[in-house]
């Protein structure tokens, strides 16, 4: 069965998914897809829709755990339960989602469609055109109508969102509300923890829906171990199942396919790669992206509950900073106490504030990188190199965010940033500022890319342009690991876009 989307969004409840058994699984299909996220969901889509038998390989859990709480979703909803640092300059902790959806679980369904002059800088460097501005244009537009992509309502978008869209139109800065793919949000502020009301078109609900209307199958609490090889050519995976709460080993799983499709995400695709018995070349977990930053937080004298409203459901750009993409964020009540502490704010205090804090996440579309690599145990071994440049940007656009936080109803700010503490003008915070170094700065980054790229070059990629890994056939990959730069805006919707591509172009092969 297909659903056009001229008959509207596409939302439909969860596909069911086989979980942990004891049980061996030993089957054959056309495809094997390793991961569930934007990438392995839009491919199973395309390619299932044209009848080819899909099987999708999910580490984390077959349903959504929801539970209203931090702990519960680092446990079973992120990759090595949240606890994912990137070392170098300074410590920086990367968020990466798991299980049947995967990063769309648990993120604030931000659409943003990759600026033209990034993507028609791919061509030259892939030497191909497929994923121009203009060739992209369509498989965007379908997405906004398949997802139900539109703006925050104001209706539903909360008062921290509506403090950055007063401030951005009282500072005459280009922003306003979000668009999301949060069709049938009703502002509870609970995304990040999952979408307990069904308001969000994480892929689960899409996606994976139509791929197992007609035919696919998922597999989840499944870690993939290695491939199966004959000469140069991929012919399937093997792995093992693991119960999601207790990790005994269950069943052993073995995959026959004519081909292959890794998309486990900017992080755990070159991290299971790693640990394969097939050498992909140096290129593998060089060249992370990761859109890093930091953030800016507004003390009101009225209550803003910023975990009320859309989690993050406006933005804006500062003038003259390329690159610097500021916009609101929540942080769930438990996690914004343990933030203020560092800060020399007690428990106590730090309850009375937190009903009147409103936030702005600066994002930076990164010249540094960084590698991923895998340690012993198999956890993610990240690093990551700020350059001083990147460091000014961040700065700028928390400067930025200041004049938007104030002119906004903020009375005063204060930044996670040591050595900053209160301050009362953006002109504070920019001295105050000046003098700080990366190792000064709390950092956060959730959108892990680059790492596995597209390329002509085995030396410095991954992938061809059409998908195919060098050096073997019957492999690809299919996520925001393949992406030749960094974006500049959150990554979900052109990893969708991307993959539906790549599909398309395997399903046309036979």
């Amino acid at each position: 069965m297909r659903w056009s989307p001229g008959e509207g969004y596409l939302w439909r409840p969860a596909p069911q998914a086989d979980g942990f058994s004891t049980k061996d699984l030993d089957v054959e299909v056309d495809v094997a897809i390793i991961g569930t996220g934007p990438g392995g969901a839009a491919a199973a889509r395309a390619l299932s829709d044209v009848g080819v038998r899909v099987l999708l390989l999910e580490e984390g859990p077959p349903e959504e755990r929801f539970r209203p709480n931090q702990g519960s979703v680092m446990r079973h909803h992120m990759q090595e339960g949240g606890a994912m640092v990137a070392t170098g300059r300074a410590f920086m902790p990367i968020a990466a989602g798991r299980g049947v959806g995967g990063g769309t679980l648990i993120n604030s369904a931000i659409a943003w469609r990759c600026p033209d002059a990034v993507l028609d800088s791919w061509g030259p460097l892939l030497d191909d055109q497929r994923f121009s501005a203009a060739n992209m244009r369509a498989v965007y537009d379908w997405l906004w109508e398949y997802l139900g992509i539109w703006d925050t309502l104001p209706a539903i978008a909360g008062e921290n969102s509506d403090i950055v869209v007063r401030g951005t139109r009282a500072v005459g800065f280009e922003g306003g509300y979000l668009a999301r793919y949060t069709p049938r949000c009703v502002g509870c502020g609970t995304c990040f923890y999952g979408c307990s009301t069904g308001g969000k078109s994480s892929t689960n609900h899409n996606f994976l829906a139509e791929a197992s209307s007609n035919g696919a199958r998922i597999q989840a609490d499944t870690k993939v171990e290695d491939f199966l090889v004959s000469g140069r050519r991929i012919v399937g995976v093997t792995g093992r199942m693991f119960h999601p709460d207790t990790h005994e080993a269950g069943g052993r799983v073995k995959v026959r396919a004519g081909r292959v499709i890794v998309a486990a995400g900017g992080i755990g695709t070159p991290r299971f790669l790693h640990g394969t018995s097939v050498d992909l070349g140096p290129a593998v977990g060089k060249g992370f992206h990761t859109h890093p930053g930091s953030a800016v937080f507004g003390v009101c004298k009225h209550e803003v509950n910023w975990w009320k409203g859309a989690t993050q459901g406006a933005y804006f750009h500062p003038p003259d900073m390329p690159g610097v993409l500021p916009h609101s964020s929540s942080l769930p009540p438990e996690v914004a106490l343990l933030g203020l502490a560092p800060l020399g704010i007690a428990a106590p205090e730090g309850l009375a504030l937190i009903p009147h804090l409103a936030g702005l996440l600066v994002m930076i579309s990164d010249y540094s990188s960084g590698t991923v690599g895998r340690w012993p145990d198999g956890r993610a071994k990240l690093s990551y190199d700020f350059q001083d440049a990147d460091v000014e940007r961040v700065k700028g656009g928390m400067v930025a965010s200041a004049k938007v936080l104030l002119a906004g109803g903020a009375d005063w700010l204060y930044t996670p940033v040591a050595g900053v503490g209160r301050v009362h003008t953006p002109e504070e915070l920019e001295a105050k500022l000046a003098t700080r170094t990366i190792r000064d700065f709390t950092l956060y980054a959730s959108h892990p890319m680059s790492s596995c790229r597209m390329g002509t070059d085995p030396a410095t990629s991954v992938i061809r342009p059409d998908g195919r890994a060098h050096g073997y056939e019957g492999l690809y990959l299919a996520d925001s690991s393949i992406f030749p730069t960094s974006l500049g805006v959150n990554p979900s919707i052109t990893t969708m876009a991307t993959a539906t591509i790549l599909a398309q172009g395997i399903a046309q092969l036979g």
